[in-house]
């Protein structure tokens, strides 16, 4: 078990941060450790992710995962603002590199092919439906009708990598890092392809008379 920070104020951690010295190495020392907590949490609410993992092999990406959140808590400390406390805010460093560390365990050995949109594929295979036994009947049909647009502007309006980026980012959540592999692209041109293919999702939705903001409620929708 880790042992517990030093309770501290804001004032006091970015003071012990800064100093230099025995302060700022058990100020140091006292971050990771609630950086590595954090991120040990995360794994254990997301094995699924680390299937292929044993409990070493886990247990080194989260130490790897607790290094890259204290880098990026000491190169950041400028950005802190005391609108909340100081291990909240360190915390979703910690939080963030985890998420994206389980990502790629995730789809490290899934191939592009499963990744890529199919002809086979349905509205239903790769968009997440409200299926709640709450939702009314008109939602459920028009969650239907708007499935199927999505789908023809995304056959129809988006090239083949286009189509790739969308897919893999927006409804497979794979990482920026993975797809720049996978796609041997550089991050800039992805960033362009997702823009440029959420626009045209956007100009087809609206064209047949839908707004983003009433379709996202559609798809948010609680019986």
């Amino acid at each position: 078990m880790l042992p517990m920070s030093n309770a501290r104020t804001n004032e006091q951690w970015l003071d012990d941060l800064r100093a230099g010295g025995t302060a700022q190495e058990a100020a140091i020392v006292d971050v990771r450790n609630l950086l590595l907590r954090a991120v040990l949490y995360f794994f254990s609410r997301n094995l699924g992710d680390f299937g292929g993992l044993g409990r070493e092999e886990i247990l080194q990406r989260a130490e790897d995962c607790a290094q890259d959140a204290l880098v990026a808590v000491m190169n950041h400390l400028s950005d802190f603002r005391g609108d909340s406390k100081f291990s909240t805010w360190a915390y979703k460093f910690a939080v963030n590199i985890a998420l994206m560390t389980a990502r790629r365990e995730r789809w490290k050995d899934v191939s592009l092919d499963q990744l890529s949109y199919s002809d086979n594929d349905t509205p239903a295979e790769w968009m997440m439906w409200d299926k709640s036994p709450g939702l009314a009947p008109d939602q459920s049909a028009m969650q239907g009708e708007v499935g199927k647009i999505i789908r023809e502007v995304i056959e129809r309006d988006l090239t083949d990598k286009q189509r790739s980026v969308l897919m893999m980012m927006v409804f497979n959540e794979v990482p920026m890092d993975e797809v720049v592999r996978r796609l041997d692209m550089n991050r800039n041109a992805i960033y362009k392809m997702l823009h440029d293919a959420r626009r045209k999702l956007k100009s087809g939705l609206q064209a047949r008379g839908f707004e983003i903001g009433e379709t996202l409620a559609l798809f948010s929708a609680q019986g």
